[in-house]
């Protein structure tokens, strides 16, 4: 239980990171390679004295497969920002966990599973809360249009981390058990050099500041799921996976609320109501 709660507490400091970073003014893709290459010294250690895999079909399918999710988890880091900015660190958090339901589709419609009565519950919720907060965000009158939540942002965070994951399932389908971790490496790589090559072309920077937001990003980031995995062989997953999610969101709705003033509208509070149960059922199988 230590490994999970210390998860979910990193898992919560990456929207607080964002969240905090938020007013600064640093070079966004230099912050975004730093951040990346972070996660990509773990990796780097993994590997030492192993020896380099064969460069076949399989390799070849592996860089191909991680180029793509590298380029997801830029945009999905970036929609993270955007929407920490625009709709606070609670709702960003939130609609980040609500992804589940990207790789649920995906194993429903191409690989053939069915989703328990629980998943189906949960989801009708998704879509009920989904339609409370389009009605808040164009009929609440109580704040003005630049207070309220934009939830083409929201949906387009939750579906960029969606898809990242359904990559996951995708390639543990088609592609090699052998090269796992070299398809989560290259795709940190991947990532790492596409941030680099925009800030050259920009001709921005990475300095203290973007080294600083950068760590303070990457590391929680991979720790996180470190012990989330770590936390599974003494907690079931059907209980680690719904106190991760929804623990993380309580933190970061805890800490925002108490040392970010940040406010939730009428209909945002009660869709909020209705998505953390939802996320509870579709992490059980």
């Amino acid at each position: 239980m230590v490994y999970l709660i210390a998860g979910l507490i990193c898992s919560a400091l990456v929207s607080l990171v964002l969240k905090i970073s938020s007013k600064w003014e640093y070079d966004r893709y230099g912050m975004f390679a730093v951040n990346y290459l972070s996660c990509l010294i773990p990796f780097l250690f993994s590997q030492i004295g192993k020896n380099i895999p064969p460069l076949d079909g399989d390799f070849a399918f592996c860089l191909i497969f991680a180029l793509l999710n590298g380029f997801l988890y830029l945009a999905g880091m970036l929609m993270n920002q955007i929407n920490v900015r625009r709709n606070g660190a609670i709702l960003q958090s939130t609609f980040a966990r609500l992804g589940v339901m990207v790789p649920t589709a995906v194993s429903i419609v191409f690989f053939g599973e069915r989703p328990s009565f629980s998943g189906t519950v949960g989801i009708i919720l998704v879509l009920v809360a989904f339609s409370i907060m389009n009605i808040g965000e164009n009929n609440d009158k109580e704040k003005n249009v630049h207070e309220k939540p934009v939830f083409s942002l929201l949906i387009l965070g939750m579906l960029f981390g969606g898809i990242a994951d359904s990559a996951l399932k995708i390639f543990e389908q088609f592609g090699s058990p052998a090269l796992e971790d070299w398809f989560m490496g290259l795709t940190f790589l991947s990532a790492s050099i596409i941030c680099l090559l925009i800030t050259l072309a920009k001709r921005g920077k990475i300095g203290k500041i973007e080294i600083i937001t950068g760590l303070g990003l990457g590391i929680p980031n991979y720790l996180s799921s470190l012990l989330l995995l770590k936390s599974l062989s003494s907690v079931s997953a059907y209980i680690a996976y719904p106190t991760y999610s929804v623990g993380a969101i309580l933190v970061v709705t805890i800490v925002s609320t108490i040392f970010f003033k940040e406010k939730l509208s009428r209909w945002s509070k009660v869709s909020f109501a209705l998505i953390i149960p939802a996320i509870m059922l579709l992490n059980i199988d």
